[in-house]
């Protein structure tokens, strides 16, 4: 648990940080739930100016993840404003933007093959849309499963080398995924957890106040475990001393000492 240790001695020194994102992200989820963002009828003008505030929050919470995650790595356990980890942050942010894409579109592919490879071993005459929730959650985390190295090592490479996405793909066969234990045990934890939300209420339903107590704190949890997460990946890569010398643009310790 040596590395685990590490980690939350990191999250401890950098809390302020970490509690903006923690908070933000728990803010976003509720949002959804109290607005009903997922229900709103985009082909009416009244639906556009929610739903762009709400993306327009996902991006700056986005960019701010990416630069604690690349000045912790430059800095360590150096605090650093908000400012400067959305300066930092934004150079990531196209590279992640179209990273995300490809895994969701992936993800979502797989998710779909395999409840149809379990329909074929069942009695189920149902679509996906329409299944039971435990079992439309079991068969995202197969396909997490399946997708577990590149997604937890990918963005780690492209945030400690400043690499292109496609060249972190071809360096992800220099990471060894039984080296990473710690990593992997946090995140079938992380997993875990998010079975738990096939039993809560959606953002459809109408909600008691217990209810909404329950789903922030399990997303405070959630959320400080897969910070927990990306901060231990970026620490595996950055040990694996790998070499990438086509850094995109002048490195952020530059800019750390020209400011």
């Amino acid at each position: 648990m040596t590395e685990i240790k590490k980690t939350l001695a990191i999250l401890k020194a950098r809390w302020p940080e970490a509690s903006l994102l923690i908070g933000l992200n728990v803010l976003l989820l509720l949002s959804n739930f109290i607005f009903g963002i997922g229900k709103l009828d985009l082909t009416t003008s009244s639906s556009l100016l929610p739903f762009g505030v709400h993306m327009v929050f996902i991006i700056v919470l986005l960019i701010l993840g990416l630069g604690f995650l690349r000045t912790f790595y430059l800095e360590g356990q150096k605090q650093q404003p908000p400012l400067v980890l959305l300066r930092i942050g934004k150079h990531f942010f196209w590279r992640m933007f179209g990273l995300g894409l490809l895994f969701m579109i992936i993800y979502l592919v797989l998710a779909g093959l395999i409840f149809l490879i379990v329909k074929q071993f069942t009695s189920m005459d149902t679509s996906f849309s329409q299944v039971t929730p435990w079992i439309r959650h079991l068969c995202f985390a197969a396909s997490m499963l399946i997708l577990i190295k590149p997604v937890l090592l990918i963005p780690a490479l492209i945030i400690v080398l400043d690499c292109k996405a496609f060249k972190s793909f071809k360096l992800l066969k220099q990471c060894k995924i039984l080296n990473m234990k710690e990593l992997v045990m946090l995140f079938f934890v992380s997993m875990a957890l998010t079975f738990l939300w096939a039993f809560l209420p959606t953002p459809q339903d109408t909600m008691t106040i217990s209810q909404y107590i329950l789903i922030v704190c399990l997303a405070v949890v959630g959320n400080f475990i897969g910070l927990m997460i990306v901060v231990l990946a970026v620490r595996f890569v950055a040990s694996l001393d790998l070499v990438y010398d086509e850094q995109i643009s002048p490195s952020d310790s530059q800019r750390f000492t020209e400011e």
